[in-house]
Order: structure tokens, then sequence, then C-alpha cells
């Protein structure tokens, strides 16, 4: 090359063309990073107001199906639900007003949605006061008359309106984003193609120059790739950040331990999507995790069911990670023996309050990074919480309502409402009768088919008396084979013509067990009535008790009314008819 090359007095301008190129287009790379800041922020606003769409109508919908529990069954429990659930619901309507003013029509949504959120607690409101006023009748009737089922449709309908407006904006900023992308690509590929091309016709009059352009160049390049991983990793961690806020929404809504788990899946297969795993809940009775949901693809095979012992995770409350240099104490339920030479595994915990609830484990073979890890914490700690909530509201409901083999009311339910219900027919002039079931010979049923059979009978018995009576009307498990139907408003003539429709229907009740049929068997029944028998829960029930051993002594599968002079008394007789 000569000394003195024809393009020497370009050499400057084309430089600094160059450099003006690179600078733009790392200010443009800068610039852009902002506008997306922005519009994540604008897309977190969006899933903010959606999210709060949701709790609104959510927290509603509580504290009406709360207070018609208060109402179906006037227990103190569910009127405190529904009491926390209003403040809720206002306060969901007022933030959605707040959140929507940057929105004309949007803010005039919310305020029309909060009108008619206020609206509808306020006949919520009504007909719990005119119930502890005038009692559940009184209630009942002016629910048919109400207007709450529109005021829920309407509510309803607004706030699918707001979604779909919310949906439009966020298909529109979506777009935008995906637009100043492409914009912003081409830009960065016009700004370093066009300063290689310039450097490299500078290069062939630069012989002396050479290894200082290429070092300029090294530089630019490192500078660009810094660039662009810091926007990725500013883009997944937003990314991760909304999905966590959504995925602790969805949580709070979830009303089972299984959905909970499919809920989590999901989200770790977004948050994660080359990583696999399983999460595992803790069955206390058997001391044995069980998979509750899978995600993703397993790099390592991991135990459908395991033991604690099984994991060091679970032994020893804490985090444990195997593989790619993070140890080599590897879980008993793990098989790392046909694992990528990469794979990794990871084992958390799942616990609240000093108990194990069950486990979260995730595996892959790509690597796994901090911000990772931390995110998947996060995930295992709100799905802790999740599921400590959600086992104590199934045991408190469980507990405080049902026998978990019949379905039917248990004993404790019924003697707290039985009182409420002598009250009530009391104050309005009205009959109560109460019916004592007792299934004959079940000691001998239990002999002959095994106490499997008996349970599976009784779980039958008790759907027929189910189907057999009102709604009003309440069907408790008593105790073993016994059974109790309070019937509200029936006098004795009546009572006694339903007890003989509820024996033929469980003389024809069968179950099925270990592949046959089991039963049918009979029933004998004693029936006591107010007033005309007793006025008091308890000899009520005692009564009705003494009619039903008059039943059982008299030859069984027949019905009894209480006798005036009634009283039970122990005799060797009833450790016979204790036998049944």
């Amino acid at each position: 090359m000569p000394p003195f090359s024809r393009l020497r007095p370009y050499r400057s301008p084309a430089l600094a063309l160059a450099i003006v190129l690179l600078i733009g287009v790392g200010v443009a790379t800068i610039w852009s990073i902002r506008g997306f800041s922005r519009g994540t922020e604008w897309l977190e606003h969006t899933y903010q107001v959606i999210a709060r769409i949701e709790a609104t109508e959510s927290a509603v919908r509580t504290a009406e199906s709360t207070a018609r529990a208060y109402r179906l069954t006037d227990n103190p429990q569910q009127q405190a639900e529904y009491l926390a659930a209003v403040p809720v619901a206002l306060q969901h309507a007022a933030d959605l007003v707040a959140l929507t003013v940057d929105n004309r029509g949007q803010h005039q949504r919310a305020r029309q949605l909060q009108q008619r959120v206020q609206a509808r607690l306020g006949e919520i409101a009504r007909l719990v006061e005119l119930q502890n006023r005038q009692g559940a009748e009184q209630a009942r009737v002016a629910t048919l008359t109400s207007s709450g089922i529109g005021l829920m449709q309407g509510i309803t309908v607004l706030a699918g309106e707001m979604r779909h407006v919310e949906q439009q904006l966020l298909a529109q900023r979506r777009v935008a984003i995906a637009g100043r992308a492409s914009l912003l690509t081409g830009f960065i590929v016009l700004g370093i193609v066009l300063p290689m091309v310039l450097l490299g016709l500078l290069l062939r009059g630069l012989a002396r120059e050479n290894l200082r352009s290429r070092e300029l160049e090294r530089e630019a390049r490192n500078a660009m790739q810094a660039l662009e991983n810091a926007a990725v990793v500013s883009g997944r961690l937003s990314e991760q950040r909304r999905a966590l806020g959504i995925y602790a929404g969805l949580l709070q809504s979830c009303e089972s331990l299984p959905e909970a788990m499919q809920v989590t899946a999901q989200v770790i297969g977004q948050l994660l999507p080359n990583a696999g795993g399983r999460c595992y809940a803790m069955r206390a009775s058997e001391n044995i995790a069980e998979t509750a949901a899978r995600f993703g693809w397993e790099s390592v095979a991991s135990a459908g069911r395991l033991e604690p012992s099984d994991c060091w995770a679970l032994r020893r409350g804490q985090p444990h990670r195997v593989g790619a240099g993070h140890g080599h104490v590897v879980c008993a339920h793990l098989q790392f023996a046909d694992a990528p030479p990469d794979a990794w595994a990871l084992c958390l915990p799942l616990a609240a309050q000093g108990t194990a609830l069950g486990l979260l484990h995730l595996n892959g073979a790509q690597p796994l990074g901090t911000e990772d890890v931390g995110v998947i914490e996060a995930v295992a700690e709100q799905l802790s919480l999740a599921m400590a909530n959600l086992q104590l509201r199934e045991t408190l409901r469980v507990q405080s309502l049902r026998d978990p083999l019949t379905g039917l009311f248990n004993r404790r339910f019924l003697e707290e409402n039985l009182q409420r219900e002598l009250l009530r027919c009391e104050r309005r002039g009205l009959p109560l009768s109460v019916l004592m079931i007792d299934v004959d010979h079940f000691k001998r049923f239990n002999d002959e088919y095994g106490h499997a059979a008996g349970d599976a009978l009784l779980a039958a018995i008790g759907a027929t008396l189910r189907a057999s009576t009102r709604g009003e009307d309440l069907a408790c498990r008593y105790g073993g084979e016994e059974f109790t139907v309070v019937l509200p408003e029936i006098g004795r003539e009546a009572a006694l013509q339903r007890g003989e429709e509820i024996r033929l229907a469980i003389a024809a009740t069968t179950a099925a067990h270990m592949g046959r049929t089991v039963g049918p068997t009979t029933a004998s029944l004693g029936i006591a009535s107010f007033p005309a028998d007793a006025a008091a829960p308890d000899t009520l029930l005692d009564r009705a008790d003494t009619a039903l051993y008059r039943a059982k002594a008299n030859g069984r599968d027949r019905i009894e009314l209480a006798r005036a002079g009634d009283a039970r008394s122990a005799s060797p007789a009833d450790a016979v008819l204790q036998s049944r």
C-alpha cells in the first residue's frame, strides 16, 4: 500500500461518522431500554387493573356467599367472615377507581362498578339485618323479591367490559413495544454494519494502526454485548416480578390444594421453561409426600412418592442443591445415573409454622442463575403459606359442619342448631319433629362383610337421607350407625309419614364395595315432636331415642312415636339392643 492513500483525506470524516453511529447506537439503546421500562410499567399497570377487577368481583362474591351461609346456618363464624369480606370488597372497588384515573372511560366504569358494589353490599346487609331482626324465614322471602341477582349480574357485566378494555389496551401496548423493538433492532444493525464497513475501508490505508483499530472494534463489540445483556436481564427480571405478582393473586383465589399446585406448576413453567420438576404434597396420616403436579421436562428422574427421610431438604428444613458445582450429596428419591453431565437438582421444602407441608423439586441440564433461585424460593414461600391456609380452611370447614364419611351434618352441628330451630318454631307457634334412625343389625353386618363395607353402606345411607330431606331439614350423623333428622314446622302425623318414606328408602339402599353390592338393610325409627312430647332439645332427643329403642324391642324395621311419660333408663335389655 502506498504511504499516502487516496482515501487518507476521508479517514477523519469516516472515523468521526463511525464514532457518531456507535454513540447513536448506545444512546438509542439506552433510550429504548427506558422506553421498554416505561412500556413495562404500563403493562404492569394494566395487569394491576385487571387483577383489581378480579379481586373486586371475587370479594363481592365472597361477601355474598358468606352472607348466604350465615343466613342459612346462623353461624357466628360465617357472620364474621361476611363482615370481614365487606370492607375488602369496598377497598378493592376504591383502589380500582384510583388506578383508572389515567383513563377517563375506565374511570367512569370503575365509579359505576363501585356504585353497584356498594348497592349490592347494601342489599346483602339489608337481608342480614332483616334476618337478625325478623328471622331467617322473613329474610328468605325478602331474598326472593330482592334485586340482588340483577345487581350481581350488572357487576359481572361491567367488570367484563372493563377487562375487555384493559385487554385491548394491553394488546395495543404490546404491539407498540414490539414495534419499538423492531425499530431498535434495525437501527442497531445499521449502526453496527455501517461502522464496520467504514472501518474496513480505513484499515486498508492504516497499516501501522491496524492493531489499534482492532482493539477499538473489540471494545465497541463488548460494549454492545454488555448493553444487550443488560436489556435481556432487565426484561427477564421485570417479567419474573410480574409473573410472581400474578401468581400471588391466583394463589389467594385458589379454593383447593390441587388447584394451587396446578397454578404453581404453570407459573414455574413460564419462569423457567428449560427446567422440569414436581410439586409434592405431604400426606400427614401416612408421612408420605405424593406428587400433586408436574411441569416441564425432567432431566433427573424423581420418585412419584417419597418419605421425608428420602430428601435432604425435608430432613434439614432448608433448600438442597446438587450437581453443576453445588455438591454431590444426592437425595434418595433422585436418579442421577441416567442424567446429562451438567444436570442439576434443587429441592425446596414447603413448610409453615414448623410443619412440613410438601416439597418443590426442580431439575434441568442448563445452568440455573442466582436470580432464578431467588424467584423459585419466593414461589416456594408463597406456596407454603397458601397450602397452610387451604389446609386450615378445609379442616375448620369440615370439622365444624360435616361428618366426613356420610357427608351429613355432624353431632356438634345438631346440638348447636336444634336449639335455634326450636326457638324459631316456638316464636311462630309451629311444630317441630325429631327422627332418631338406627340401622338394624349393623354389628352383624360388619362382622359378615367387614368394617369397610359397613362404612360404604353408611355413606350410601347418608346419600339417601340427603335425597329424602328438604333444604330446611337437618340430616345429621348422631354417632356410629345412628342418624338424626330434624324436621322444622312438621307435626307428629306428617313426621310419621316422612319417617315411613325414609324407612322405605333406607330399606332399598345398597352400596358397591370391592366389586360387589352390599345391602340393603332395614332401619328402626323413633319420633318425638315439639311441643307435644318435649320443649327442650335434650329432652326431645331423649324421647325420640326412647321411641327408637322401643321400635327395636318390638321387632325392628318399624317406627315408634314418643309416648307420654317416656324416660330413658338403663336396663339389661339395652345392652342387647345396643348390639344392633
